[in-house]
């Protein structure tokens, strides 16, 4: 069995807890009020841009000059996606370009900077790998549902559910398929408790912005 099939058995339960929490559910059928919406594109914002970062740190990591540039970008990618919604929907909806990360997103984010400066690349790889993924997944399975073009929320699914996106994701499972190949099985099992951890991350990052997180004090 691959690792990315051993990984997302692993983490089946938590991805199919993240398409029916009332987030994801209200977001597929248009009904997820505004200010939730808000809230997320501002978390989405900051993480985006600390994402990029633990990927330009993985890709000063590796030794192959394919991944180097794999993960450079990767990383671009990420940037690009932050300067996207700055410029769409932070325009249309008048949000400040300064935003104060949640709990749950200063977690998730300085959970990934952790594992790439500190943690085996094979390891760092697989933390990244949710973000991928999982968002793929989760685009792929409200696109489907989509009746028509009336959900105010529809550029936001066309970008997660697109051709773009889905190459991106292929490469990650596939080069993070090829460093599992050659690790031990110590390493192996790090790779899918990390990618498990963050794929509970994913689930966090999501319920704070239905409820609008604050710090407590």
């Amino acid at each position: 069995m691959k690792w990315s099939e051993q990984a997302w058995e692993l983490v089946k339960p938590i991805y199919d807890k993240i398409l029916t929490m009332p987030f994801n559910q209200e977001l597929s059928d248009g009904t997820l009020p505004k200010e939730k919406f808000i809230f997320y594109l501002a978390q989405d914002a900051y993480y985006l841009l600390e994402f990029g970062r633990t990927l330009s740190t993985i890709s000063g990591r590796v030794d192959d000059a394919e991944l180097v540039m794999a993960y450079a970008r990767f990383s671009t990618g990420a940037i690009f996606a932050e300067r996207s919604l700055h410029e769409s929907y932070f325009v249309e909806f008048g949000l400040d370009s300064k935003v104060t990360p949640s709990p749950a997103t200063l977690l998730y984010t300085n959970y990934l900077l952790n594992q790439a400066a500190y943690a085996s690349v094979e390891v760092a790889a697989a933390a990244v790998l949710p973000c991928f993924w999982i968002y793929k997944a989760v685009g792929d399975h409200i696109f489907a549902q989509q009746k028509g073009n009336e959900n105010i929320y529809k550029r936001w699914i066309d970008m997660y559910a697109g051709a773009e996106f889905a190459q991106a994701v292929t490469q990650a499972i596939n080069i993070t398929d090829d460093l599992a190949r050659h690790v031990s099985p110590a390493t192996r099992q790090k790779m899918l408790d990390t990618f498990e951890m963050a794929t509970r991350l994913e689930w966090m990052f999501w319920d704070s912005a239905y409820q609008l997180e604050q710090w407590k004090i």
